[in-house]
Formats: C-alpha cells, sequence, structure tokens
C-alpha cells in the first residue's frame, strides 16, 4: 500500500505543477476575466491529469494512460496564449490545434489507447497533417493570428506572429479555409466512426463505452460547429474537453464496480458446487454474459469441441464479431478448455483471470470425481471428502475476502450519493482486496496450499497470515521444520480460519496470540483472543468455519479443542502427532 502511494504522488506531482504554472501565467495581469480562465485552466489541467494517474496505477499495460499525460501537458502549453510574450504566445496559438488533434486520438483510440482500424489510424493521421500542412504555413504569411481560441485575452493588440515571414493575406486566408474544411470534416467523419461503433457494440461493451462515446460525439460536433461558425465561448470549450476524461474517469469506477460485483456472482454460483452443464450458466450469469460459452480441447483429433461432442471454431487469436476466448492450460501448458466471452471483457484482466481460474478449479473438481467414481478402491465417500475439502479452501480463503469486498461494496453504494470522495477511497481499496482474492483462487487452481506453504513451510507461511490480520497478532512461532504437506496445510487453514474468526467477533479493540512448536508429543497451535465474554460468547462453535476446523484435524490424526473461558475471550488449542 505504501509502495502504491508513493507511486500515485510522484505521477500527481507534476500534474500539479503543471496546473500552477498554466494558473500563473494567466494571473500575470489578474483581472475578473483572467480569473475565471485560471480556474477553468488549472482545474482542466488537473483533470486530465488525474485521470492519467488513475489510468496508469489502474491499467499499466494500457497507452492510453500516455495519451492522457501528453493531452494534458499539450493543454498546459495552450494557456500561454495569455502571456504578453510573443514568443509563448505563439507557441501556445500552435499548440491549439494540436490538443484537437490528441483529443482525437484519445477518442478514437479508447479505452486501450490502440488505434485498432484502419479509420481511426487515417482519421489521427489526417488531423496531424491538416495541423502540419494547412494550419502552420497560415502562420508563415499573416502577422495576426487567426481563429481566436481558448484563453486569448489581448485582443485586438496581441503579442506579434514570431513565424511571420511575409505578408501574404490572400495566401494566409487560402491556407486557413483549407484548414477550417479539413477540420469540419475529419470531426464529422470522428463523430460518424464513434456513432457506427456504438451501435455495433455488444450490449456488455456498450454499457461500458457508451459514456465515452457520447461525450466524445458531443465534442467532434461541438469544434465542428466551431470551425464553420467560428460561434464559441469559453465555458462551451472548457465542457465539451471536460466531458471527455470525466466519462473516462466515470468509466474507472464502473469498471471497478462491475468486477467487485462479478466475482461476488462467481463465487455465490460455485459454493453451489455446479455440475458441468451448469458451470457455464454460472460464470455467464457472473459476467453478464448471456452468449458465453464454453468448447474443450479434443486429444484424439486435434480440435475444440463443445459440451456434445461437437467440433467448433474459436475466435482465435483475434476477436471475431464481438466474441474473444480465453484458453485453460494444464500444467504442461496444453490447452484443456476454452472461454468464449465478449471481446468487452478484454479491458478487465483480472476478472477473466478469475474466471479462468475458478473454472480450471470446477475442471479439476469434477475430473476428480469422475475419477473416483470410477475408481473400485475409492467410493462415493472420498469423493464426498475431496469436495469437502475444496469447499473448507474456499470457504478459508477467498471467500472469506469476497464476503468483505461485498460489505465493502454495500457502504460503498450508500456513500456514493452523500461522501463521493470517501466512497472513491473505498473503491481504489477494492483494487487490492480484487488482487488478493484472485491470488487466492489462483493458488486454489494450482494445487490449494498457498506457494508460500509449499515453498518454506508452515512457520512463514502463518507469519505471512499474521502480518496481514485486520487486528494486531503477536506471534510465538518455533522453527519446527518441514511437516509432511496434509499436516502443514490442515494447521494452516485451522489457524487462518482461527484469525479470521477472531477478526468478526473480538471487537475492535481486542489482540490475538498465535503459537506454533513442537515437543516430544507432536506439533501443538494455539490461537487466543481477549475479546469480551459477550462477543466470545456469539461465537457458534458448531458453525461451519469451526466445524471445518475440526474435520481438518481429524484428516491428519490430530484433536482440536475450543474453550470460552467465562471472563472473555477464545482459544482454539490444537495439537497433531508427528
Amino acid at each position: 500500500m505504501k509502495i502504491r502511494l508513493r507511486e500515485r504522488l510522484l505521477l500527481s506531482a507534476p500534474g500539479l505543477v503543471l496546473a500552477a504554472g498554466s494558473v500563473a501565467v494567466i494571473l500575470e495581469n489578474p483581472n475578473a476575466d483572467r480569473l475565471l480562465n485560471a480556474l477553468l485552466a488549472g482545474f482542466g489541467v488537473l483533470l486530465v491529469w488525474s485521470v492519467a494517474v488513475a489510468v496508469r496505477l489502474r491499467y499499466p499495460q494500457r497507452p492510453l494512460g500516455t495519451l492522457l499525460f501528453v493531452l494534458s501537458g499539450a493543454y498546459g502549453v495552450q494557456t500561454l496564449a495569455a502571456s504578453p510574450d510573443a514568443y509563448l504566445f505563439t507557441l501556445a496559438r500552435v499548440a491549439r490545434p494540436a490538443v484537437e488533434a490528441l483529443l482525437i486520438w484519445v477518442m478514437l483510440a479508447f479505452p486501450s489507447g490502440r488505434l485498432l482500424g484502419r479509420a481511426e489510424r487515417s482519421l489521427v493521421l489526417a488531423s496531424g497533417l491538416a495541423v502540419l500542412l494547412l494550419w502552420l504555413p497560415g502562420l508563415f504569411f499573416s502577422n495576426i493570428i487567426p481563429l481566436a481560441g481558448s484563453f486569448v485575452m489581448c485582443q485586438p493588440d496581441c503579442p506579434r506572429n514570431v513565424l511571420f515571414i511575409a505578408d501574404r493575406p490572400e495566401l494566409a486566408r487560402l491556407f486557413h479555409l483549407g484548414f477550417r474544411a479539413a477540420g469540419t470534416l475529419i470531426l464529422i467523419a470522428t463523430a460518424l466512426l464513434l456513432s457506427f461503433r456504438l451501435r455495433q457494440a455488444t450490449p456488455l461493451m456498450r454499457r461500458a463505452l457508451a459514456p465515452v462515446l457520447l461525450a466524445s460525439i458531443a465534442r467532434a460536433l461541438t469544434m465542428a460547429i466551431f470551425l464553420t461558425q467560428s460561434a464559441f465561448t469559453l465555458a462551451l470549450h472548457a465542457l465539451t474537453f471536460w466531458a471527455v476524461p470525466l466519462s473516462i474517469a466515470l468509466g474507472l469506477l464502473r469498471g471497478r464496480l462491475y468486477v467487485a460485483k462479478a466475482l461476488q456472482r462467481l463465487v455465490t454460483g460455485l459454493r453451489e458446487r455446479p455440475t458441468m452443464d451448469d458451470l457455464r450458466q454460472v460464470m455467464a450469469s457472473a459476467l453478464d454474459d448471456p452468449l458465453l460459452s464454453v468448447a474443450y480441447w479434443r486429444t484424439e483429433s486435434d480440435s475444440w469441441v463443445d459440451a456434445l461432442g461437437q467440433t467448433v471454431a474459436l475466435p482465435y487469436p483475434t476477436p471475431v464479431k464481438g466474441r474473444a476466448v480465453k484458453i485453460l492450460l494444464d500444467s504442461a501448458s496444453r490447452p484443456v478448455a476454452a472461454l468464449v466471452h465478449d471481446v468487452a471483457l478484454l479491458e478487465e484482466p483480472v476478472l477473466i483471470e478469475a474466471v479462468a481460474n475458478s473454472m480450471q478449479v470446477a475442471l479439476v473438481s469434477h475430473r476428480m470425481e469422475a475419477e473416483l467414481k470410477s475408481s473400485v478402491t475409492h467410493t462415493a465417500a472420498a469423493v464426498e471428502e475431496e469436495r469437502h475439502r475444496i469447499e473448507r479452501d474456499l470457504h478459508d480463503g477467498a471467500q472469506q475476502r469476497l464476503i468483505a469486498m461485498r460489505m465493502k461494496l454495500g457502504v460503498t453504494q450508500r456513500l456514493l450519493e452523500n461522501d463521493p470522495r470517501r466512497a472513491m477511497s473505498l473503491v481504489q481499496e477494492l483494487g487490492g482486496d480484487v488482487d488478493a482474492a484472485l491470488e487466492d483462487l489462483r493458488a486454489l487452481a494450482h494445487g490449494i496450499a498457498p506457494p508460500l506453504l509449499v515453498e518454506r513451510g508452515l512457520p512463514d507461511a502463518l507469519a505471512e497470515v499474521a502480518l496481514r490480520a485486520v487486528m494486531p497478532v503477536k506471534t510465538d512461532i518455533a522453527n519446527i521444520g518441514r511437516l509432511p504437506p496434509s499436516v502443514e496445510r490442515a494447521v494452516y487453514f485451522c489457524c487462518l480460519e482461527a484469525l479470521q474468526n477472531a477478526a468478526k467477533h473480538a471487537g475492535p479493540t481486542a489482540s490475538v496470540s498465535l503459537t506454533l512448536k513442537r515437543s516430544a508429543q507432536g506439533l501443538q497451535f494455539s490461537i487466543v483472543d481477549d475479546g469480551p465474554a459477550q462477543l466470545g460468547a456469539a461465537v457458534n462453535p458448531d458453525g461451519q468455519g469451526l466445524r471445518n476446523m475440526t474435520e481438518r484435524m481429524k484428516s491428519v490424526g490430530g484433536t482440536l479443542e475450543i474453550v470460552q473461558p467465562p471472563d472473555g475471550g477464545f482459544q482454539v488449542l490444537g495439537s497433531v502427532p508427528v
């Protein structure tokens, strides 16, 4: 969390400096008009830069963040039009159409920041060429820079044009008429292309892209009217300019809420232990993608088949007709299954990874069940035990995190109207919660036990659990060496469940002690909290969590004792002969 905060501060600092510089330039000769312009300029720079920071932190692999940083910088340069210095004034007026070209790039490249189609690349190239071949040459032949724009407050006595070479008014007018015509056509084409993209989008993609595309269409049409009529106020310019980055920020917020809700629905559906036929419906409901389908790799024919065994073609590696594919591989990197999903979900790679890991767990579980049922030596009781083990691990790991996320999501929804700043803070915290839940699902998909437990043993794994607990945990963990994997796993999850129970029931002021030691009698561990008596008594010894702990100890030949002293607190004492 500290690293994340430091990174946010480092990314935000240049934006604050740029905004302060823009305000200082405009207020060099303060008056009422300049004060309004300074406020608009400072807000505009900070708005675009803040959205760029959010995109970079949330989606570091997207070029969109870099594009927004450049756009914010160009917007700041544009405010130099308020300076009396001729060189700064000319630089700002040259940058004015460059800001619009960059904004067209952002609008056409949303949400990834990459121009995926030939039409998009052509429009961005055309806007750049219009600036270089029509706008700039026109400045060489006119001492007065035409097309008054934002932050120009010097008329009629403006600084000289330092690019002026020769007074050729007819030639200058011809260049600028050509620039107006080209700019108008480019902006109208941009609006039409964005409208077509919105109309062709899938329902899920339309929900994600609609705010940004609608704001972009409004901006493009507004600027086209400005170029043809020259009737455009600073307020209208600011509102339409701000609409695009604000809609991007709204899209990021909606994306986080969607991911949190989808993960909650996914875990809820998996808790019902769906059959292979129902698994597709569970994932489709979680992702809000009714057309989601599952294909399976048939080694004998080297082909993909559906649940009925019919050969199917996958939209791989390039998405086709709004559908994309996620390939699931086994431990030997061989294809096992494939999720064919809405292409809009490619913008939420964390969610797709979580769904893929969940499906992998389900496939492993069902394969184990089929193998155990076909075995003479492994009876139905063994199948049920395997199911119980997976259910226990889901309960003790990802489910606990997602229940907390669901509670936080409920609080966020209530705060959105009354305290949006606090709501945004909680939404930002959800990113770390989603990552942690994904790690739990990934660990479950690759062998149930957490990686740290497998690699370094029980003492280090429990020490890490104590460090990330939500309440103070005093540890007394001896160096017991390595134990059989089944024993390490059973003790680890028992301690994890006991700490989670203490966090839920012991009260906000309570503390917990965790002890682990080894003697001639075997391995002993304890988790003891000092919560009030009435809170400790509220813990149900026959609840699912404590029942799971008892079953784990029995499976490795150990014992578990639950003690509730009359003066308060709660004690979990376990031992395993090793």
